[in-house]
């Protein structure tokens, strides 16, 4: 095996162990919520009751769906706010450091889930994940330093590969594992859902130990002079002198996150609402997407995207996930599990080919020692769409399930419209 293909093999390997914890809790989210709400002396318990009392007729899945949006903004908006730096910081001291701090922060957030019966602690756990998350895009600045403009769609593949291959691992995982109990063990703070966080927490140790034993930095020591030697001008991305079109990218990547960290907050709900699937089922839900969503980026964009062009995968990727929506929309009207699936693995197909697209199309317009900075950057405006995508779809699913996913599929259409403008 070649050095560099090792070194890439090193990072796919980072990333997926961490996706695979990050996404034990997505099947878990409607059963979660539930359980909180419905405990008396819990804070969310006194948080939806005059929600409750305002809207006396709305299914509880909905109201359960709307605080699940500000859960997920919650995480979100601090990534937002940490993501260009955790960038910049790994463009002068070195990839590794940042991956340390990253899975550090993880540890800290899942052993703090572990025993979080109080909803306020899971909240705090959140928090702690949102704002110690630089994993991401510190994965993706490494793999920009061990290829060059040629290799650099197979590159950000794989990254999207660990992303896929992770969805497929944790949301399963944590189907299974959410029928396991040990909230009956004389522990304070344990809870219904403290099995798959404890694996969360287990996963999250793993990967800090070998990252600290095992990792070897990636960014050459000149790269990491010159960029220590830019000025650094504030902390949002668009101070820092990078080119326009990169804002731009950045852009489409905050709508494209905008309407679908809206579907994954609502999917569940949608799911438990419309057909009564439970965590087991839903688990499988989320692997199944990730499985098409790794296979696309192996089979496609990995050996292909350099000669389809990723201007044209990406907008290939809007089309997939209109059709993905429209799907949903038509389950809100007709329950079936037929469109639920078919609705999955359009979905799939939309985020195979958009997120490693707009990542290599960003990586490629920065300069090499930006690329931290400028995929950090990227991750902080996919960060903003996680932190607004859930609160507006949530309230718009509240309301009316169907107008939520249809709003969502004229979102994608314009974004396909934008992408065209920039080829």
């Amino acid at each position: 095996m070649p050095p560099e293909r090792g070194r890439l093999t090193a990072v796919f390997l980072v990333l997926f162990v961490d996706l695979v914890g990050f996404s034990i809790v997505f099947p878990l989210f409607p059963a979660m919520l539930a359980w909180y709400s419905e405990r008396s002396g819990d804070v969310l318990h006194r948080w939806m009751a005059p929600l409750a009392a305002l809207f006396p007729d709305s299914d509880p899945w909905q109201r359960a769906a709307l605080f699940g949006g500000l859960l997920g903004a919650l995480y979100a908006g601090l990534q937002f706010l940490a993501a260009p730096l955790w960038g910049r910081w790994s463009d002068r001291r070195g990839r590794r450091p940042v991956l340390l701090w990253s899975l550090a922060g993880s540890l800290l957030a899942n052993a703090l889930w572990v025993f979080a019966s109080d909803f306020l602690l899971l909240a705090l756990s959140r928090i702690i994940a949102g704002a110690m998350t630089g994993n991401v895009a510190v994965a993706q600045a490494a793999v920009s330093d061990l290829t060059d403009s040629a290799g650099r769609s197979r590159g950000m593949a794989i990254v999207g590969m660990a992303f896929g291959l992770g969805f497929i691992i944790g949301p399963a995982l944590g189907g299974w594992l959410g029928g396991w109990r040990l909230d009956h063990l004389p522990l304070p703070g344990l809870h219904p859902f403290s099995v798959p966080a404890l694996a969360a927490c287990a996963l999250s140790a793993i990967n800090l130990l070998w990252v600290a034993l095992a990792f070897r930095e990636t960014l050459d020591p000149a790269q990491r002079a010159r960029a220590a030697a830019r000025p650094g001008r504030g902390w949002l991305p668009w101070r820092q002198g990078l080119p326009r079109r990169v804002h731009a990218l950045n852009g489409i990547s905050f709508v494209h996150t905008f309407w679908f960290s809206g579907l994954e907050m609502t999917l569940g709900f949608l799911a438990m609402q419309y057909l009564g699937l439970g965590p087991a089922a839903l688990g499988l839900a989320f692997a199944g997407m990730g499985l098409g969503s790794a296979a696309v980026q192996g089979a496609l964009v990995r050996p292909w995207g350099a000669r389809l062009g990723m201007s044209r995968l990406a907008i290939a990727g809007c089309l997939a996930h209109i059709a993905g929506f429209l799907s949903l929309l038509a389950l809100v009207v007709w329950p079936s599990a037929p469109a639920f699936a078919l609705a999955l693995a359009l979905h799939a197909i939309g985020c195979g080919l958009l997120f490693p697209s707009l990542a290599t199309l960003v990586s490629l317009e920065a300069a090499s020692d930006q690329q931290g900075l400028a995929l950090g950057g990227f991750r902080s405006a996919a960060a903003l769409g996680r932190t607004l995508g859930p609160l507006l779809v949530a309230a718009l699913y509240f309301a009316s399930p169907a107008l939520a996913y249809a709003l969502a599929a004229g979102g994608m259409l314009a974004l396909a419209l934008w992408i065209s403008s920039l080829r």
